[in-house]
């Protein structure tokens, strides 16, 4: 069923800065961690895709209190959040575990970031690559366009169906698909290979070395995976999160700007299980 979203505004930190993962207020710069400390910096808090300013009022290692300077998130101990630090060139991610709440104070724990399940499919796959132009790209954050997600998958039928598929569309405010759009899906895109995929994002390579422009971009990522009698085609918007180099080959880190439902992932792992796990345990 189609699903019309409204992409999150702080997307655009992802795509213009530097994002690394931290898991202690002593990894920040010094510079940086003093304004944290002092409370001369504001963090931000996400959670339920929207975002609330705080300042630290006492940090160690690896746990802090917050104070949130207005809105408070609506979460409740032990749910996760995430908090984030901006220099001008960089983003640091906490992920953090909420211990207690008492009124617009939080006392968080941070945690190890995470790594979450990954589908290393069996062989080589090819995928199609095509990057996006910020003309594109922008109007979706700014909220002139709107991602219209497109399945057929559901919590309920998601171990009945032999053909599986999701697809991302870029549309106008009347909900017809962008020409521009429309335009680049008409060429197939360039060729990779998946090296694996899981909810939020995938990372496929090319076998020579290549250098982008920039590390952060939007991209178009197709393919078709097979397994045991079933097929899933996707066609997903992501945003590059790194690009690296290993001997001959270049491997491309992607985000999809818009994670997988916990029984899309489902229908993926079943490609190559017999028994995949529900979706209540993803």
């Amino acid at each position: 069923m189609p699903e019309k979203i409204l992409l999150p505004a702080y997307l655009r930190e992802t795509l213009y800065r530097k994002n690394i993962q931290v898991r202690s207020i002593r990894e920040l710069p010094p510079d940086l961690r003093n304004e944290i400390l002092s409370g001369q910096k504001i963090v931000l808090v996400f959670s339920s895709g929207k975002v609330f300013p705080a300042r630290v009022i006492k940090a160690v290692d690896k746990a802090a209190l917050i104070r949130f300077t207005g809105p408070v998130p609506p979460v409740k101990p032990p749910e996760n959040i995430l908090l984030v630090v901006s220099s001008s060139t960089t983003r640091y991610v906490f992920q953090a575990l909420v211990r207690a709440v008492e009124k617009e104070v939080f006392q968080v724990q941070f945690l190890e970031p995470r790594v979450e399940e990954r589908l290393v499919p069996p062989g080589e796959r090819a995928v199609f690559f095509t990057p996006l132009p910020l003309s594109l790209f922008e109007p979706l954050l700014s909220g002139r366009y709107f991602l219209l997600r497109d399945t057929n998958l559901s919590q309920e039928g998601v171990r009945d169906l032999e053909q599986g598929y999701v697809y991302d569309l870029i549309i106008d405010e009347t909900d017809n698909v962008v020409d521009e759009f429309e335009k680049l899906m008409s060429s197939p895109g360039k060729i990779f290979t998946l090296r694996d995929i899981s909810r939020g994002g995938a990372c496929i390579y090319m076998n020579r070395v290549f250098s982008p422009e920039k590390e952060a971009f939007p991209l178009y990522l197709r393919g078709t995976l097979e397994g045991r009698g079933r097929t899933f085609n996707f066609g997903l918007l992501g945003i590059t999160r790194r690009v690296r180099t290993e001997g001959n080959r270049t491997y491309f880190h992607i985000m999809w700007v818009q994670r997988l439902r916990p029984f899309v992932f489902e229908f993926i792992l079943g490609l190559f299980s017999e028994t995949p796990p529900s979706p209540d345990a993803l």
